[in-house]
């Protein structure tokens, strides 16, 4: 595999990874109101761990 084929790939996936983000962000944002808790400001990697719940 050339340069310029590994760089046209990591291109490419950067794009769709873009891609997929902004969709994710769109969808998020077409939620109805009552259907999340609230905007709680940037999303972390512990708000998006789900939390174990014992009872």
């Amino acid at each position: 595999m050339t340069n310029g084929e590994i760089i046209r790939l990591r291109r490419q996936m950067q794009r769709r990874i873009r891609a997929v983000l902004a969709e994710r962000r769109m969808a998020r944002h077409a939620m109805p109101a009552g259907a999340d808790d609230g905007d709680h400001g940037p999303e972390t990697a512990e708000s998006r761990t789900p939390q174990h719940i014992n009872g």
